[in-house]
């Protein structure tokens, strides 16, 4: 018989022991699923490398990868946090150009100060998630169709505002922050950093593990936690040594960083794996479901505001008609790619950002060799099938 006194992650039964068994298999099968997705990603770089002969691993065409991937990737980490909880956004893309529109016309048609005007977009973006987010919580319309209908109507908004109209150029000032460099030197002094800072994050959740025992010891577990992010940090080392790292790269290792703090470190994270694991037993536990939901939806609209704003800044003008198009749809495939499960409780934000960067790797390994478009549509919706087709056997298995 189970102890209710037992902490989450532990089964005491009723001689007193632990069933760390079970824990100790669920993070095998988490973290085997995290490298099967890296061997695909290395497979896919190996394929490429040879069939462009090798220019598809150069210095160049990484940093461009990175820029090709980053505003899905900012895209996937607020959708990896709401189909966590077992909602879905399907006003990414609209809402993003709508965000693009506020800044362009504020800054274009009413010469207002650059930093004010990315203040009032961002402020956009906060309202369209709250605003979602009451008709999800108060109203109690699935978010699957207020988002649709979000989808619709703020494109819609975008339209009607610059009469589908192209709004541009935006000023330097804004156009330079996405399309600038960190110079080399900091940009390694970031890597560096941000590894050092991961590094003692594992450090100490294997102290605490080992404590808790649900893990094999410091000592054992360390070196092969931390052999993949020296791997990667080494890669990333050797390609911004070339012209330094992209502003908007930066920004989505930060908004990364952010957020997996926020769903790894906090309660208010445990209460949204809580909430997509069985809503019922969270409501019974003391969890108020519609404030961290509204609050999670809130936090998506922030996302709109950034993402917003990068996108606009990048291309230097506003599109209302085809701004953010589909981006919805990439930042979903993008999270269940990278092990985010649609029936709730489970995903990464890393992960996410690793199945962004292989879609993005299909579409520029296959542009460099000349493929059609078409074909490259075909790929990413295989990987996609494949990859909701693996989560729904391990969920059978498990």
């Amino acid at each position: 018989m189970a102890d209710p006194g037992a902490t989450a992650g532990e089964v005491r039964t009723s001689d007193g022991t632990m069933r760390d068994g079970l824990v100790l298999r669920l993070t095998r099968i988490s973290a085997l699923r995290n490298s099967m997705l890296l061997l695909v990603l290395a497979a896919v770089w190996l394929y490429f490398y040879f069939a462009t002969n090798g220019t598809f691993l150069t210095q160049r065409n990484l940093v461009l990868l990175a820029l090709q991937t980053s505003i899905v990737s900012l895209a996937a980490i607020s959708a990896v946090m709401l189909i966590v909880t077992r909602n879905f956004d399907l006003s990414v893309g609209s809402a993003v150009a709508f965000v693009g529109v506020i800044l362009a016309v504020l800054t274009v048609k009413h010469d207002v100060n650059p930093a004010l005007a990315v203040l009032a977009a961002i402020a956009g973006g906060l309202l369209m998630g709250a605003w979602q987010a009451l008709w999800v919580t108060r109203v109690r319309v699935s978010s699957f169709i207020v988002t649709l209908a979000g989808m619709l109507y703020f494109r819609g908004i975008a339209m009607i505002v610059t009469n589908g109209a192209t709004v541009a150029p935006l000023p330097r000032s804004l156009t330079s922050l996405a399309t600038g460099f960190l110079p080399p030197f900091w940009a390694i002094a970031a890597v560096l950093a941000t590894l050092t800072a991961y590094s003692a994050l594992r450090i100490s959740e294997l102290r605490r593990g080992e404590a808790l025992g649900v893990s094999s010891g410091l000592a054992a577990e360390l070196p092969r936690s931390l052999a993949v992010p020296a791997l990667v940090a080494a890669a990333a080392i050797w390609v911004v040594s070339w012209q330094g790292m992209p502003y908007l790269v930066l920004l989505v290792a930060l908004c990364t960083l952010v957020a997996e703090f926020i769903m790894r470190r906090t309660r208010y994270g445990a209460q949204l794996y809580a909430i997509g694991g069985n809503p019922e037993a969270a409501r019974l536990a003391g969890i108020n479901l519609d404030r961290v939901i509204f609050w999670n939806f809130v936090i998506a609209g922030l996302g709109y505001g950034i993402i917003g704003v990068a996108l606009t800044a990048r291309v230097s003008g506003a599109i209302g008609g085809s701004a953010g198009l589909f981006l919805e749809l990439d930042a979903i495939a993008a999270a269940i790619i990278g092990g985010t499960s649609l029936a709730g409780g489970r995903g990464r934000v890393l992960g996410a950002l690793l199945g962004a960067l292989l879609m993005g790797s299909l579409n520029n390994g296959m542009s460099l060799m000349n493929v059609p478009t078409f074909y490259q549509d075909t790929a990413r919706g295989a990987v996609l099938l494949l990859a909701v087709a693996l989560d729904q056997l391990s969920r059978r298995r498990a």
